[in-house]
């Protein structure tokens, strides 16, 4: 799949990715307590050549969660009681502390950070990080969406959730059949949750009205392995389900539009990926990915590993590249035009990747004796 030539190429450019030497278990990590120039272990924000990204240091021996990213900043929580936001630098702007938040993706808006908690969520002021609300919603929440004025979790007990992101009101609760393990997904107008039954048998998708929670409709699907959903630009709601098959489903109606059988089942951590108004990436958890077509199914591409996808899915970098993180702490990167490569951090478990600001990777570590966020021109 990959020449040793190349493996160490990216190896090496990875670099990012711990801070460290270019073979497993070769150089040194980054000092304790910080990188250099930095003015302590949440300062973060090590300077590195132009184009050649940054990383920032967790306070040993903090874990490192799912981060979350935009055009602007990246958002993370690490050590289960810390949420910072940093700039496209790299370079801390804020830390915000409670106890028992979630190691998920935080969500970002332009007002607000929202993150998971054990109990719920809690919004955080973007702009300086201000605690404004925490909400308990009666489970432990996953990664929210943002719908206008209100957050939508789902929690690993069965609901969904929305709470008003100014005063972290609830504005209304669904219940779902069973439990949610992953987050949900919107259109805008509609929020689509995905579950499955404790007895592996089955599952499926619920859609709901955004603005009052009211059920739009609920479709059943093989239990087992239903990953997270995404929406497409077409109107269609698409996961994969324990059939081994990805699944579109009408987006107003909950009718099937096609299926397409994969290699393995889905993850409820694992979301689908909206590429284009015209393609869908799917994620199977057997560390595989799918390019479909989102109107008809159709395979365009495919790539497989021989690892297992459990936490975290996809992320689009430029030209067709996909970076996909693996659960025994590899990435998978990829692409139709590119060759298909992976890589190993020399110390740890890559916990999560996201496409962040200049169009950079940005990948968080976990399990290492020191972790660290990395961001650089690595896909």
């Amino acid at each position: 799949m990959n020449s040793p030539g190349s493996l160490i190429r990216i190896l090496c450019v990875l670099a990012l990715l711990v801070g460290a030497g270019c073979r497993s278990g070769t150089g040194s990590p980054p000092p304790a307590g910080g990188e250099p120039k930095a003015t302590g272990p949440a300062a973060g924000g090590d300077a590195r050549p132009e184009g050649k990204g940054w990383v920032w240091t967790a306070p040993p021996p903090a874990w490192v969660g799912l981060p979350a990213a935009d055009d602007r900043e990246i958002a993370f929580t690490y050590g289960h009681q810390h949420l910072v936001l940093l700039d496209a630098a790299g370079r801390r702007r804020w830390q915000a502390d409670r106890l028992g938040l979630r190691d998920t993706a935080p969500t970002l808006s332009a007002e607000v950070v929202v993150a998971a908690t054990d109990d719920g969520l809690a919004g955080y002021r973007r702009s300086d990080g201000a605690e404004l609300w925490h909400t308990a919603v009666g489970g432990r929440a996953n990664t929210p969406v943002i719908v206008g004025r209100v957050a939508v979790t789902s929690t690993w007990e069965g609901s969904a959730v929305a709470v008003n992101t100014t005063d972290g009101t609830v504005a209304w609760a669904a219940p779902l059949p069973g439990p949610a393990l992953g987050p949900p997904a919107t259109d805008g107008t509609v929020v689509v949750v995905s579950w499955d039954g404790a007895d592996q048998r089955r599952g499926g998708v619920v859609a709901l009205e955004a603005a009052n929670g009211r059920r739009r409709w609920a479709a059943a699907l093989p239990g087992g392995g239903i990953s997270a959903p995404t929406v497409t630009a077409d109107g269609a709601a698409v996961v994969v389900a324990g059939d081994l098959a990805a699944h579109a489903l009408v987006l107003s109606t909950g009718e099937r539009r096609w299926r397409t059988p994969l290699e393995g089942a889905g993850s409820p951590e694992v979301p689908a990926l909206a590429v284009d108004a015209r393609s869908v990436l799917v994620a199977h958890r057997l560390g595989g990915l799918d390019l479909l077509d989102a109107a008809s199914g159709r395979r365009i591409w495919q790539v497989a590993s021989d690892g297992a996808a459990v936490r975290g899915g996809p992320v689009m970098g430029p030209a067709g590249s996909y970076a996909f993180p693996l659960d025994d702490g590899r990435v998978l990167l990829a692409g139709r035009d590119r060759e298909t490569e992976l890589i190993r951090p020399p110390a740890g478990r890559v916990s999560g990747v996201a496409a962040g600001p200049r169009g950079w990777l940005v990948a968080t570590l976990r399990e290492a004796a020191v972790n660290t966020v990395e961001a650089g021109p690595l896909w």
